[in-house]
C-alpha cells in the first residue's frame, strides 16, 4: 500500500507542478459547477476541488469527471472526518483536501491510497503534517499570516516540504507565491468570482486563462 500511495502521490504532484494552479469551488449550490468547471477546463486550469462545504458536493464531482475525462483532477475539499474520505472515495475523487491537520483523515486516506493535500497554518504543523504522507501542504488561511513573504520564510525552513498557499490569494499574488517555492497555489472566490452563482462565465474565462498563463512560466 505504502508503494501505492507513493505512486499516486507522485503523479497527483506531478499535476499540480504543470499547471500550478488548484482551482476551488464553492458556493451556496452548485447548480453552475459543472459550466465553470468546463471553462477552467478549457482555459487550461485542470486541477479542480469542489468543497464539500456546497451542497451536492459530491455529485458534482462525478458530473465533473464524466464531462472533463482523464485529463482533470477533480476532488473534494473541506475533508475533515474519516468517513468524508469514505465517501469523497465512493464519489470517484481524485483526491481530497482539508483545512486542518487531522491524523485520523491522513491514515483514511493512506488506506484508500488517495492522494490528499493536509491543511496546516505553522512550521510546527505544517512539519508534523507532511510526517504522515500527504501529497501536498496546503498552508491555510496563507493571506493571514502573511501572504507570499510568510510562505517564503516556511518554504526555507521546510525545503522538502511542496507547499500550496491558499485562503486570500489573489490573482496578482500568483508569482509571488511561486517565485516563494510554492508547487501550486489554490485560488477560489478570486479567480470565480460570480460564476458559481450564475454569473459571467466569459469573464471566469478570461480570468482563468491569464492566470493559466501566468502560472505555466513557471512549469
Amino acid at each position: 500500500m505504502r508503494t501505492v500511495l507513493r505512486k499516486q502521490n507522485n503523479r497527483f504532484r506531478e499535476r499540480l507542478a504543470t499547471g500550478r494552479v488548484l482551482a476551488l469551488l464553492r458556493a451556496d449550490s452548485p447548480t453552475w459547477f459543472a459550466d465553470a468547471g468546463l471553462v477552467l477546463y478549457d482555459a487550461g486550469l485542470r486541477v479542480i476541488e469542489v468543497d464539500l462545504a456546497t451542497p451536492g458536493a459530491l455529485d458534482v464531482i462525478a458530473v465533473l469527471k464524466a464531462e472533463l475525462g482523464r485529463d482533470a483532477a477533480i476532488g473534494a475539499g473541506g475533508v475533515r472526518t474519516a468517513s468524508a474520505v469514505d465517501r469523497c472515495v465512493a464519489a470517484g475523487a481524485d483526491f481530497a483536501a482539508t483545512p486542518t491537520f487531522s491524523p485520523e483523515v491522513l491514515w483514511r486516506a493512506q488506506e484508500y491510497a488517495l492522494p490528499i493535500v493536509c491543511g496546516a497554518l505553522t512550521p510546527t504543523e505544517i512539519d508534523a503534517a507532511w510526517r504522515y504522507g500527504p501529497a501536498a501542504v496546503q498552508v491555510f488561511p496563507v493571506a493571514t499570516a502573511g501572504g507570499a513573504r510568510y510562505l517564503d520564510e516556511v518554504q526555507s525552513t521546510l525545503p522538502e516540504v511542496p507547499l500550496v498557499p491558499a485562503g486570500g490569494v489573489s490573482l496578482s499574488d500568483v508569482d509571488d507565491y511561486l517565485d516563494a517555492g510554492a508547487l501550486a497555489v489554490g485560488l477560489g472566490p478570486a479567480l470565480l468570482g460570480d460564476a458559481t452563482g450564475g454569473g459571467r462565465l466569459d469573464e471566469l474565462a478570461e480570468r482563468a486563462t491569464r492566470v493559466a498563463a501566468a502560472a505555466g512560466r513557471y512549469a
